[in-house]
């Protein structure tokens, strides 16, 4: 195999302090510094509602620990299904002490979520629900309070690193949820990846609005922190979504040096803090700005970087990386300091005509992390410079999904074998460029047109460069074979606020058209909140294609254009 086609490191050693366990590391911190502040937790994103030290923490993890023993948790799943707020991190980390299965998922009251709740109940057989007394009568249901209610038991454990820590259950249909097998000594690598790769330490301090039943949220915006014996402050992911002007004024106040997001947090803010909101904002001390998640956009950098370099932001600290929840959170990043990598000419690279614009690096894996790109469906790796899908191993790698009436099952069907290595495939795509990773889009999120593979991703960013896109709160772009063509429908979201009148629907597509060769079959415009996402304001394209299928959008406009079948 070329060796542009699979980076990695050696795994020499990344057991050390990693290898001891979180829970360990956590202890320590307790007994050497319990009066550092570790976590803060700000109401509607500005007025600090609660905290914990280190010591408070451990204690109050302790208690819970104690009572979820007592129930009979140990070695179960346990749901934490609250509200974002400190009393998630309590409960997460007191079923860790426990030695039962944490399962994070979305408050059990959230209506956006019920649905999904009530699946993964059903997958996950859970021995408890830790929920707000206010969720009704169940008879699994325990309230964070209740479960603060005692005394520490003098039980420790220390968890062996093949033993379930959580179940990180991933974004996809709510009728059929999977839960993936986060072990200890998943979260005990990927942390210790995370700390080599950010160069952090105890000074840093994080400011977060990521759901914390998402990996981002809870492995970067509260383990990782508490690992380094560092700080970090929460908000909701709604408090952002409301203002995001919040997130920005959270990590000036703090003087936050380590806060990231996906690409559509950095794009959101952009285009939505007005100049009168960033009026005494200081993002000087913003060190590293992490963005992952989903493909990071050169044009997204570079308009918040104009945004608020005023404010003091530095480019520098762009940090784009790449990750899964399957890998725990983090695969692959650069080195601090030197901002994003943009690729911009592509031309003399094999397979060019694939990806369309620039493409960002997302960098290298580190501690016994390997990625490599295979031809999908096949274990062999692609040509040099070519697009692939990406496979990762490594220790930060799940060993499957959990079924509730055998335990872990692995994937087989996502597993490649090469080299002698078994490896996972990801379902996105990439491409090396100097012994780095830049990721493209989804395998699903794809249209092959006249042999040439056109990303649903890069369709919607040029609509969201359009003059006449100024008017839209958000695209979608909604792959869909009929009759054995290949097409896609152009969903356009109007912003809040807008009037339908200032969105001309032939001109996007006309313009698509013009940009990648290829006609939308329908392009429709729907109401502010049409487009489906993840509670952290992710798109969910197939949610959203679902929809479509069942006429179920909200659709204020609809364009077909006039063409012979497979015209363009």
């Amino acid at each position: 195999m070329s060796g542009s086609q699979s980076i990695g490191t050696s795994a020499d050693s990344w057991i050390g302090a990693a290898g001891s366990g979180v829970l360990r590391v956590l202890r320590r911190h307790a007994a050497a510094d319990g009066g550092r502040v570790a976590l803060r937790y700000l109401d509607r994103g500005e007025r600090e509602a609660d905290s914990a030290s280190y010591v408070s923490l451990d204690r109050d993890a302790r208690v819970i620990a104690a009572r979820l023993r007592a129930a009979g948790a140990a070695g179960r799943p346990v749901l934490v299904a609250l509200p974002q707020g400190l009393d998630y991190v309590r409960c997460f980390l007191g079923c860790l002490y426990a030695g039962a299965i944490a399962v994070p998922t979305p408050g059990w009251d959230d209506p956006r979520a019920a649905e999904r709740v009530a699946a993964i109940v059903g997958q996950a057989d859970p021995a408890l629900v830790i929920a707000e007394p206010r969720a009704g009568a169940d008879a699994l249901l325990v309230a964070p309070g209740e479960l603060l209610q005692g005394a520490d038991d003098g039980v420790q454990i220390d968890p062996a690193p093949g033993d379930v820590a959580f179940l990180q259950y991933t974004s996809g249909s709510t009728s059929r949820p999977k839960g993936v097998a986060i072990t200890h000594g998943n979260i005990a690598a990927n942390l210790e990846m995370i700390r080599l790769a950010f160069g952090q330490d105890a000074a840093d301090t994080t400011v977060s609005w990521l759901p914390l039943h998402h990996d981002m949220g809870l492995i970067g915006g509260v383990l990782e922190p508490l690992y380094l014996g560092a700080s970090a402050v929460l908000m909701s992911p709604l408090a952002f979504l409301q203002r995001p002007a919040r997130w920005l004024h959270a990590i000036s106040e703090y003087d936050a040096s380590t806060c990231g997001a996906p690409n559509f947090g950095y794009e959101f803010c952009a285009r939505m803090v007005g100049e009168e909101q960033i009026q005494g904002l200081d993002l000087s001390g913003w060190k590293l700005a992490f963005c992952g998640a989903e493909p990071v956009r050169a044009g997204t950098l570079e308009r918040f970087a104009a945004r608020f370099g005023a404010c003091g932001f530095d480019p520098r600290a762009f940090y784009p990386c790449y990750g899964m929840a399957e890998a725990t959170l983090f695969v692959t990043g650069g080195r601090t300091g030197e901002g994003a990598t943009v690729v911009r000419d592509l031309a003399g690279l094999a397979g060019a005509a694939s990806v369309s614009g620039a493409t960002v690096s997302c960098g290298f894996p580190r501690l016994g992390c390997e990625v490599a790109l295979l031809e999908p469906g096949a274990d062999r790796a692609v040509a040099a410079g070519a697009v692939g899908e990406i496979v990762v191993a490594g220790p930060q790698v799940s060993p499957g999904f959990w079924q509730a009436d055998v335990g872990v099952v692995a994937d087989e069907g996502r597993l490649a074998e090469l080299g002698g290595r078994r490896y996972l495939r990801s379902g996105d795509l990439g491409r090396m460029v100097d012994g780095n990773l830049h990721v493209v889009g989804r395998l699903r999120n794809m249209v092959i047109l006249r042999g040439a593979n056109i990303h649903a991703e890069d369709v919607e960013q040029t609509v969201a460069q359009l003059p006449g896109a100024s008017g839209l709160g958000a695209i979608a772009v909604l792959p869909v074979t009929e009759a054995d063509e290949e097409g896609f429908v152009l969903v356009c979201e109007l912003a809040r606020g807008a009037g339908p009148e200032a969105v001309v629907l032939p001109g996007l597509a006309a313009a698509v058209a013009a940009a990648h060769g290829i006609l939308p079959r329908e392009t429709l415009l729907v109401a502010a909140g049409g487009i489906r996402r993840t509670l952290s304001g992710k798109l969910q394209r197939e949610a959203t294609r679902a929809a479509w299928r069942e006429g179920s959008l909200e659709v204020l406009a609809r364009h077909v254009p006039v063409r012979g079948r497979g015209a363009a």
